[in-house]
């Protein structure tokens, strides 16, 4: 029935003006009624008009010919653009859709933000402008008639070329009750990721600036830069400007950060202020370049504005190639301490470092050939130079025996030569170095399958044998911190640099094991130990390395997917297997409550004086996520020192989020760690309502009606 009527309306309609332009419309009603000898049309039923993309339902369409306009009665719907739709009670609107009148109007945009109107107006295909106006993204119920919040106009236009909402005379409510007046606003339409205007205000509290307002302003500069001024004013009479710029080229981008105060309401009159800027670009021949520069004019400014808790600054340039067989790293960096016993001229920069390896197969001899060359030169303000220059040759193979049983060797030979300046200690002008080194492993892995679970075994052999010959002292810049654990238990060097090289015979004996469980779940364990001819090498007691046998290390992993994840590493005395030192840590996540807890414990190494360490540490640290409601979360946090016996933070926030709002409530108490900053306090509020500048958070559930 309803493409009979189809067909019958369009060809009456053939000779309308409407009907003889060159875009297509469709119209699919039940019934039809032509009357006045053709000059009226009427649809009945379940009408739909479709036209230049737009489309118009109602219960009831008459189209009058003679003065060429469309009355339209309810329920209407008119979607005029993408995620713009229209409802209204009654319409008299002209016949392409662009202007008319329209009784009981409701807008919603991109299904957020709804616009309600006693009436409005259809304007050039491209208004739409509202009288008596209520918008709000909140839902609204029988029970629940009042939003949580609302904004009330006398007059709004959705200007849909622009995508923006123009408010005149509005009034924010919050649960019903006036809270500003707006004698004008204007908004991004919902949907539109950038578009300049002002962005929801920030509030926080602190021991040290008092109470706190920042104010963003976001800007477009073209489809592809944009900047956010921030105005940070303070009860104790800060007042500082914070801005970000950002823009994407074709081949990188660049973000480029800071804040300055105009007055740090601190009773200091110094220029104080940060940057932080980085960047990444894509070079020619398949380079890839990237910087950072972070910079603050004091050691104070970042902790008193709650912006970092970083106590060293790293800014750098890096430019780099990797390729399947080769790859080359140049950088150049820079150093900024914050820290209260470390002095700015003793922290070196880097000018440059730059590493190059190339690998090929080894032909006949089997296996793959490698070389490797690299340049460090340090320069101190206060302190010595150092210049390093090495490289070196390497061979790495492997065989699999038909037993199961894996073979792998290794050669290397790595050259140095150094010169130091500025450090009476090292009184030669040239040193060099050369550390030949030698290598097999020895891997037999094996499963086995008990029906409830299989299990896969891997005892592994490494002989490994290293010799030093230098003409002079070294000073050591890059491996002052060895660390035996899972991960470098069968390295052949476990200094983390390359100023030291672990050298003469030694063995490293462990096992890996797995077990798979046919409901998921899976477990591996590593245990193994480091056995040395000789104890010359001078690592630190914390390491787990001095001495000819090294400390019994032993790392196991939990995962039972989707929410657990258990890791521990420790290391145990050789001699009587006490503990001596080791990590733990604990992850569980669902939909209600994540949990993060670990525990970390270091001892003490009075031994080791070259950067007047180690002291004992002792650190417990746990934060979680609970959703006690489905709107309502709870976040909690807490660290301590047991080395010093005390609290080193303490973190709490409350959460509440649904369809129209995210409301987040943080309270912070942190330690003083700098003689420069003292303990503080934090409070810090942030609102995010959906539909003006934000979108719904798909975590929060949407609120429902009684009986929806």
């Amino acid at each position: 029935m309803r493409f009979a009527v189809l067909a019958c309306l369009m060809s009456c309609l053939l000779a309308t003006p409407l009907w003889a332009q060159s875009e297509e419309v469709t119209l699919l009603a039940d019934t039809l009624n032509i009357t006045d000898n053709g000059d009226v049309i009427t649809a009945s039923g379940t009408v739909t008009v479709r036209y230049q993309g737009q489309v118009l339902e109602a219960s009831s369409i008459t189209y009058d010919r003679r003065n060429d306009r469309i009355r339209a009665e309810g329920p209407i719907r008119l979607s005029t653009a993408e995620d713009v739709l229209l409802l209204a009670d009654l319409a008299e609107i002209s016949a392409d859709l662009r202007n008319g009148l329209i009784t009981g109007a409701r807008l919603i945009l991109n299904e957020q933000l709804q616009i309600a109107a006693e009436g409005g107006q259809r304007i050039d295909g491209r208004y739409n402008g509202l009288d008596r106006v209520v918008a709000s993204s909140c839902l609204v119920c029988a029970e629940r008639p009042t939003p949580l919040w609302r904004i009330r106009a006398t007059r709004v236009v959705h200007d849909e070329v622009a995508e923006r909402i123009y408010f005149r005379k509005a009034w924010f409510d919050v649960a019903g009750y006036p809270i500003a007046y707006l004698p004008s606003l204007s908004i991004p339409a919902p949907g539109v990721e950038r578009a300049t205007g002002a962005l929801l205000p920030v509030f926080s509290s602190s021991d040290i600036y008092g109470y706190g307002v920042k104010a963003p302003y976001y800007i477009v500069i073209g489809d592809h830069a944009d900047i956010t001024l921030t105005p940070f004013v303070t009860t104790e009479g800060s007042i500082l400007l914070e801005a970000e710029y950002r823009q994407n080229f074709r081949s990188g981008s660049v973000n480029l950060s800071g804040a300055f105060a105009l007055n740090d309401g601190l009773a200091s009159d110094d220029f104080r202020g940060f940057v932080a800027n980085s960047g990444q670009f894509d070079l020619p021949y398949g380079f890839q370049t990237d910087f950072e520069l972070n910079l603050v004019t004091d050691d104070a400014f970042l902790q008193e504005f709650n912006y970092s808790d970083e106590d060293r600054l790293v800014s750098f340039l890096e430019v780099n190639r990797f390729r399947e067989r080769d790859y080359l790293d140049l950088r150049i960096a820079g150093y900024q301490s914050l820290r209260d016993d470390e002095t700015a001229g003793e922290i070196p920069l880097v000018l440059p470092n730059i590493g190059y390896r190339k690998a090929w197969d080894a032909g006949p001899l089997g296996g793959r050939l490698g070389v490797t060359g690299d340049v460090l030169n340090l320069v101190r303000t206060d302190g010595r130079d150092v210049l390093r220059i090495g490289g070196g040759a390497d061979w790495r193979g492997s065989h699999t025996f038909g037993s199961g049983i894996q073979l792998e060797g290794v050669g290397d030979l790595r050259l140095d030569a150094y010169h130091v300046s500025d450090d009476a200690s090292f009184t030669e002008d040239l040193v060099t170095r050369a550390v030949p080194t030698v290598g097999a492993t020895l891997r037999w892995p094996f499963a086995l399958d008990t029906g409830s679970a299989t299990h896969v075994i891997e005892p592994i052999a490494q002989v490994v044998y290293s010799d030093n010959r230098q003409s002079g002292p070294i000073p050591n810049e890059d491996s002052l911190l060895p660390e035996l654990d899972e991960t470098s238990l069968f390295s052949l060097n476990r200094f983390p640099g390359k100023d030291a090289q672990e050298t003469g015979a030694r063995a490293n004996i462990g096992v890996n094991y797995t077990r798979y469980d046919p409901n998921g779940w899976e477990m591996t364990l590593t245990a193994g130990q480091v056995f040395r001819q000789e104890a010359g090498d001078s690592f630190s007691v914390g390491s787990g390395l001095t001495g000819q046998t090294s400390d019994f290390v032993t790392a196991i992993s939990f995962d039972l997917p989707p929410s657990l994840e258990v890791n521990a590493s420790l290391l145990f005395a050789p001699d009587d297997l006490t503990f001596r030192s080791g990590a733990f840590d604990l992850v569980y996540k669902s939909e209600r409550l994540d949990l993060e807890t670990g525990y970390v414990f270091l001892a003490s190494d009075p031994q080791d004086q070259s950067l007047n360490l180690l002291p004992e540490r002792q650190e417990y640290t746990i934060a979680t996520r609970y959703r006690f409601a489905p709107n309502w979360e709870l976040t909690a946090g807490w660290r301590y020192d047991f080395a010093e016996t005390r609290t080193t933070l303490r973190e709490a926030g409350l959460a509440y989020g649904n369809e129209c709002v995210e409301l987040a409530l943080s309270l912070s108490r942190r330690l003083a760690t700098s003689n420069n900053v003292p303990t503080s306090t934090n409070i810090g509020l942030s609102v995010n309502l959906t539909g003006l500048g934000s979108t719904a958070n798909p975590k929060w559930p949407a609120r429902r009606c009684a009986g929806g």
